[in-house]
């Protein structure tokens, strides 16, 4: 295998998936260097390792390159979320599996985990790296904006629901008793009562803005007047958990707040790719024209993405998917290039450019869009 590897994968970005015996996908993975990634896995003594008990299970393995390690990584989610291969969330520390932070499933909506994005629920925000933080932090918003966190199939019985019989019902928990639930299983709680619940939390986790932090705060130093010190270490770790949450939702709304831009890619040696970036997430993937003709398709498609909502369909895609991904990747690259301004600019060049401001005649995008791979984007 290892001879295999060396001689047939290329060092090129680019995914790769490992095989069974039956030819089901057990795993898929990216790198921005093919071959130095899979001989990875067959270094001695790592049979303990998870790299290793993966290269024990692979019986073949197949790859994809990819013009450079951005579209590697959309390429990587695209295959997880269709064949969801077993060792890509087994033998993973919970400080490293994603999952997406979602709102919904009625009538009375509560928080939960996705391992991917849920188009049915109010609100499904990542992919978010931690999922013990993660369920940490639904252990917290669900208290603090009073939602239930039952099982889904509970029957729900709101005040201003009508009933034919008069029952009585009983709560699956004391978290009503205990005042920080509005108990939509019990006829306490109208609909409308619980929507507004469910408001504060959607606008909180669109925006990351609440006063959630403060009253943390307050709690924890009035428990630690009161000498009341386990609970003011344990607010203390609740108050962290909402830190790292809220900064992760500031950053997905400035980035869905920002203006529709291209994120053109001019790899080395391999072809140039178009990101069109929208509300924070990749909505379409295009080729950057090179004829007139092209030139003149590829704007009825920009126009296409522009549109205030456009239509998802074959190559506009919803935002949401990608959301988290896009937002971590620029982070990462900031700090890169603050860190690598020393590398030359013939291995990695790209630059964003807005679509409001694209050239919209073909002799000026010949100028602008196509510049030598030696120099960067003008």
């Amino acid at each position: 295998m290892k001879r295999a590897i060396a001689s047939g994968v290329p060092r090129s970005p680019g995914v790769y998936g490992m095989l069974d015996a039956t030819g089901r996908l057990i795993y898929v993975g990216k790198s921005k260097a093919l071959r130095n990634r899979l001989m990875s896995y067959y270094l001695p003594n790592n049979d303990e390792d998870k790299s290793g008990r993966i290269a024990q299970a692979a019986y073949k393995i197949v790859w994809e390159p990819q013009p450079s390690e951005f579209a590697a990584l959309l390429r990587e989610q695209c295959l997880i979320r269709r064949w969801q291969p077993r060792f890509n969330v087994v033998g993973m520390p919970n400080r490293q599996r994603q999952a997406y932070l979602c709102l919904g499933k009625g009538p009375a909506e509560a928080f939960y985990l996705s391992r991917y994005h849920d188009p049915t629920a109010k609100c499904s925000l990542g992919p978010l790296s931690g999922v013990t933080h993660l369920s940490r932090a639904i252990e917290i918003l669900t208290r603090t904006f009073r939602l239930r966190d039952c099982s889904h199939k509970t029957p729900m019985h709101f005040s201003n629901q009508l009933s034919l019989f008069d029952l009585e019902h009983r709560a699956g928990c004391v978290r009503h008793e205990l005042g920080n639930c509005l108990a939509p299983c019990l006829p306490v709680c109208s609909k409308s009562g619980y929507d507004e619940g469910v408001a504060a939390a959607v606008r909180f986790l669109r925006t990351g803005e609440s006063d959630l932090e403060s009253k943390l705060q307050n709690a924890m130093e009035k428990a630690a007047a009161g000498l009341h010190f386990e609970y003011a270490a344990r607010l203390r770790e609740d108050l962290s958990i909402i830190r790292w949450i809220t900064k992760r939702l500031k950053q997905f709304q400035r980035a869905r707040e920002s203006n529709p831009t291209i994120y053109a890619i001019y790899p080395k040696q391999a072809r140039a790719v178009w990101y069109v970036i929208r509300e924070g997430g990749v909505i379409a993937s295009l080729a950057p024209p090179n004829t007139s003709k092209e030139w003149n398709a590829t704007l009825r498609k920009l126009d296409i993405c522009n549109q205030p909502q456009p239509e998802l369909g074959t190559y506009v895609q919803n935002p949401d998917d990608t959301l988290g991904l896009v937002t971590s990747w620029f982070q990462k690259e900031k700090q890169h290039k603050k860190s690598s301004m020393e590398l030359p600019l013939a291995e990695y060049i790209s630059q964003t450019f807005a679509i409001d401001s694209l050239p919209r005649t073909w002799q000026e995008a010949k100028k602008r869009l196509h510049p030598p791979l030696s120099q960067p984007a003008a």
